[in-house]
């Protein structure tokens, strides 16, 4: 009952502190997190123009969403503003309402050469121009989803230079190209949100004490040896408030709420061990917590990959998405991305029974300033048993 109380309290306190919220004003409060949605169903800039009043039915608060001409803004080939002339010819005709936060997609799949100064103009240049599109539909910011899908930009263990430049020398030319993707997106747009699904969050390990030899050893062999430093940069080269959101993909999978509260301190707090000295106070300043929610997770949606949600009843499977919900927004400093894959908002298809329920419940809570009012441990514990009874026979 204690810690029930004490989450109560911090969630009023928290509610009633909100900046520009005078005391003892009578008006609705709440807690300024906000759920925008992204997934499979990811939706063009043109659906969005015909459906929107549709769209802004469900239960978040903007939507992440592709240009016709891709977002592929790290490719050294450069874009033009000819091939972004569908998007913003539909981006004029969406009318956003309850949509207030909103986000275009940015990938970073590329066989750019960090060292290319080349590339880097195109590069700069292509940022520039989606970013442009961004504003030019009212949006937040913009969405970098680290993730290559193709060529891996980020691993010095299959860099080009590899045999003649240094991990050490690969990360001194991240760093610098960081500093020059932040300012290409604050030309176009200053004090822009850039929302990632993850970054420093992905190595939570190397975020303790330990001998600085091994943790870039161990760093200079990992799929994203190289974010950690571009963050850096982006944080060092911003010249306007953005904010550089680490949207914490890992949270897909969480069961307990020490886990989101574990990472926000490895983020804000332990994240000083494998930030550059140099780097922390910037960092400190720009990068903001966000936290991820995964409904195939929840509901056992996945393909060939079995989950808890698969041995949960309908009423289990939401319980957890609330869980989850509820502890993401607590957690965030501001923002939760909520991914799904076989399933879609948008058409009604396959969307899971309580999934809009288990969403309008977890932030009715938060804004109310109080607890969950169920304990999901034992509904875990009951689905580890199953899935453990399950594999014997």
């Amino acid at each position: 009952m204690r810690s029930s109380k004490v989450v109560g309290l911090l969630l009023a306190c928290s509610a009633i502190a909100l900046p520009g919220r005078p005391l003892g004003d009578s008006t609705a409060v709440t807690s300024g997190k906000k759920i925008v949605e992204y997934g499979w169903d990811l939706p063009s800039p043109a659906y969005i123009a015909d459906h929107i009043r549709e769209m802004e039915k469900r239960p978040f608060d903007g939507v992440l969403f592709r240009l016709e001409a891709k977002g592929n803004v790290f490719e050294p080939t450069p874009l033009d503003e000819a091939q972004l002339a569908k998007d913003c010819e539909a981006i004029d005709r969406i009318r956003w309402d309850r949509f207030t936060d909103n986000f275009v997609m940015m990938y970073a799949a590329s066989e750019q050469d960090w060292f290319n100064d080349d590339h880097w103009k195109t590069i700069e240049h292509n940022t520039g121009l989606v970013t442009r599109t961004a504003k030019r539909a009212h949006c937040v910011g913009v969405c970098l989803d680290p993730e290559p899908y193709g060529a891996n930009p980020w691993a010095y263990r299959d860099a080009p230079h590899r045999d003649t430049k240094t991990y050490a020398e690969y990360e001194a030319v991240a760093r610098k190209r960081g500093g020059q993707f932040v300012k290409a997106i604050e030309r176009e747009f200053p004090n822009a949100i850039i929302l990632t699904f993850f970054h420093v969050s992905k190595y939570r390990q190397y975020c303790r004490p330990m001998p600085e030899s091994v943790r870039k050893a161990q760093l200079a062999k990992a799929t994203y040896a190289l974010l950690p430093a571009f963050i850096e940069g982006m944080a060092l080269g911003s010249e306007t408030n953005i904010e550089i959101i680490d949207g914490n993909e890992k949270a897909y999978y969480y069961t307990q709420s020490r886990e989101y509260l574990d990472l926000y301190h490895a983020v804000t707090q332990r994240a000083r061990y494998l930030v550059s000295p140099d780097a922390w106070f910037a960092y400190r300043a720009k990068v903001r917590m966000g936290q991820a929610l995964y409904i195939d997770q929840y509901y056992g949606l996945r393909q060939n990959t079995k989950t808890l949600g698969n041995v949960m009843t309908p009423e289990d499977q939401a319980k957890w998405f609330e869980h989850n919900t509820y502890w993401a927004l607590y957690t965030t400093d501001r923002y939760v991305w909520c991914y799904s894959e076989r399933m879609n908002w948008w058409t009604n298809t396959d969307v899971p029974p309580g999934a809009e329920d288990a969403i309008r419940n977890a932030r009715a809570a938060i804004d109310a300033g109080k607890p969950l009012s169920f304990d999901l441990a034992p509904i875990i514990q009951a689905a580890e048993a199953k899935n453990k009874q399950n594999r014997k026979h």
